[in-house]
């Protein structure tokens, strides 16, 4: 690789996977350029999208591969259920836990191209709900990269361009159509001038890819407070991040506030459901007690567990309710 080549970190949620097959399939090869791609999808989502993506575009793509090096008019898509890190010119992948609910997750990769590629780095921040990337682009440009996100006003989905634009002052605003000959105009620009990297940046990278202890993280990067994570449970630790208001807990589950009171909502979901099914267990087994007690004629207890079982029978009906679910 020469001096000029540039590394896209892209990154979509809803609406994604149209979008970088709209941008990709009109990108020319021998631009002196590579395209690391995170869409955010189901767990289990197939890997054939690479394949798929292949036929459409004249450039190289794959799906990531840990020790995959990084080359000219190479396309790499991140591997489902992965996060997709930079370390060395090379790929890195992590099973480590979820930011912003979602592995892989776009900060992740963002953050480790800015650390990694520096002013060679441009992120693209395109369609999706809730505001994974900002952060991410916001590490970009702090380590002297570009940034890029798809126009909220014409996005599928605006919530992740949008806040983004509304958190950090972004380089380019683009319209989905036109987000290709943007690409091949930026790598024809002279390289903006170096930047000293945030040692914050280095560090909270470091620690998304298992490098860096958790422990001490609260005196390097943050302050505890008193909410425990969505994900397991732990303490939490507000980030010191002037852009954007973001959480981590010692295990290494990171959320915006968004994020994190979706996951919540998920989690008290969840916790509703046990509720519900231990209390419809509880019913069954009374019944079957108060049918044996109706055999032995034990009139005294099968009035103390009616009893029992209609307060039961309630509280299931009122947990149902807020589940807004018919009985």
């Amino acid at each position: 690789m020469t001096n000029d080549f540039r590394l896209f970190a892209i990154g979509g949620s809803a609406g994604g996977f149209r979008a970088i097959k709209v941008i990709l399939s009109s990108i020319p090869t021998g631009l002196n350029a590579a395209y690391l791609v995170v869409l955010h999808s189901a767990f289990d989502a197939s890997n054939s999208y690479a394949l798929s993506l292949e036929k459409n575009v004249a450039l190289k793509v794959v799906t990531a591969e840990d020790g995959m090096e990084i080359k000219p008019d190479m396309v790499i898509i991140a591997k489902p259920d992965h996060h997709l890190f930079v370390r060395e010119n090379k790929v890195k992948l992590s099973k480590g836990p979820r930011e912003n609910m979602f592995r892989p997750a776009i900060d992740v990769l963002f953050r480790s191209a800015a650390v990694a590629y520096k002013i060679n780095c441009v992120g693209i921040l395109l369609t999706g709900r809730l505001n994974d990337g900002t952060n991410g682009l916001s590490a970009i440009q702090q380590c002297g990269g570009l940034t890029v996100i798809e126009n909220p006003d014409t996005a599928e989905f605006s919530s992740m361009p949008s806040f983004a634009k509304e958190s950090i002052a972004i380089d380019y605003v683009v319209n989905l159509e036109d987000m290709a000959d943007v690409i091949i105009s930026i790598t024809n620009e002279t390289l903006p001038k170096p930047k000293r990297i945030p040692e914050n940046i280095v560090k909270e990278n470091d620690i998304a890819m298992r490098i860096k202890s958790q422990i001490g993280l609260q005196e390097e990067l943050g302050e505890q407070v008193p909410i425990s994570c969505a994900s397991c449970g732990g303490p939490l630790w507000e980030m010191r991040d002037p852009v954007q208001k973001r959480y981590r807990c010692h295990v290494g589950h990171a959320f915006t506030q968004e994020a994190l009171l979706k996951s919540q909502d998920g989690a008290l979901e969840e916790a509703l459901w046990i509720s519900v099914r231990t209390l419809e267990e509880k019913r069954t087994l009374m019944q079957s007690m108060i049918s044996d007690y109706k055999r032995k004629g034990m009139q005294q207890l099968i009035k103390s567990y009616n009893h029992k079982l209609d307060e039961i029978s309630e509280q299931i009906k009122s947990i149902r309710s807020v589940l807004q679910l018919n009985d």
